[in-house]
């Protein structure tokens, strides 16, 4: 990666936007432990996006906030929204100094063609550190900027249910302009949780079990309870991509792995503690079939959450 050229490049830093990510649960762990998971979470989106053809990008940590820097910002949004967990929400934002000159030449350059376009808007404040302002009084001074700028589009105000928002996050002497936030998966970083052997039987409710599990941080080995040649294409390729998004899974680890006759729990178990797994989940399905076999010393998931997934969120595996 050109890190350092691209990080330095004024054009990067006035033509494009910067993308902005908030933590998920990582913001309410121990400093020492929240610590360990942004390592884990900077590592995982290196790997990701590495994986997925963006070559030229920096990823910078600072604020309680992960910077990426590159030009491929849409890409970026699309794999960080859709496959990384540990993230709250993504925005593409304009880094400028904490100074209202500054500040209003940027939503200049960038965001009033955008607000000419709608007939409400409302201008949002969040602000780290100290500041001769408050929140409400900066945000009243760019609503009147705006304002006197725009006269010609007849777009006012309306602070209870605006057609458009504008950003601000104040953090010390930086400021982020943006229009937009970008929901990510939540959870925890990939990795964090160790191994969890995963069951599978072709049901779409393993597709949403290994899916749960890896938004919850755990390494999912995947065994198939038939063999793997009566599974559809769909439904191979859809395991397939969530074992790529593991960069903690070996090769050999990366594969659904079945035997060629009907299996016996005694294989599973024996397949359990060769690859060092912590648990066992499983659909309703084989719970029912299996749950009374299996010693009481392993714990043993039925993900119910999977039921709260929502299609999108699977479907995404399919395409």
């Amino acid at each position: 990666m050109k890190q350092s050229n691209l990080r330095n490049s004024t054009l990067l830093n006035e033509q494009f936007p910067t993308i902005l990510i908030r933590f998920s649960e990582i913001g309410i762990k121990s400093p020492k432990t929240r610590k360990w998971l942004t390592r884990k979470l900077i590592s995982h989106i290196e790997f990701i996006l590495k994986n997925n053809g963006v070559e030229d990008f920096q990823i910078e940590n600072r604020f309680s906030r992960i910077f990426v820097f590159s030009e491929e910002t849409d890409k970026i949004v699309h794999l960080l929204s859709n496959f990384i967990p540990g993230i709250a929400s993504i925005s593409k934002v304009y880094e400028c100094k904490t100074d209202f000159r500054e500040i209003t030449e940027k939503i200049r350059e960038q965001f009033l063609e955008r607000l000419r376009t709608h007939s409400t808007f409302a201008v949002k404040v969040k602000r780290t550190g100290k500041h001769p302002f408050s929140s409400v009084e900066i945000a009243a001074d760019i609503g009147e900027f705006i304002l006197d700028n725009t006269a010609d589009s007849n777009i006012r105000v309306n602070l209870t249910d605006p057609e458009y928002y504008l950003y601000l996050e104040i953090r010390e002497g930086l400021t982020y302009v943006y229009d937009q936030i970008t929901k990510g998966l939540g959870g925890l970083p990939a990795g964090c949780q160790g191994k969890v052997l995963v069951i599978i039987s072709g049901e779409n409710e393993d597709i949403a079990n290994i899916l749960q599990l890896y938004k919850r941080g755990a390494i999912t080995i995947i065994y198939s309870t038939i063999q793997v040649s009566q599974y559809s294409k769909g439904y191979q390729e859809a395991i397939s991509k969530l074992l790529a998004l593991q960069q903690n899974l070996k090769k050999t680890e990366r594969v659904i792995f079945s035997k060629d006759k009907q299996f016996h729990v005694e294989e599973i178990l024996d397949f359990y503690q060769k690859s060092q797994c912590l648990s066992i989940a499983m659909s309703k399905t084989i719970f029912e079939d299996i749950s009374m076999k299996i010693p009481t010393t392993i714990p043993v998931f039925v993900p119910y959450l999977v039921e709260n997934l929502k299609e999108e969120d699977i479907s995404i595996f399919y395409d």
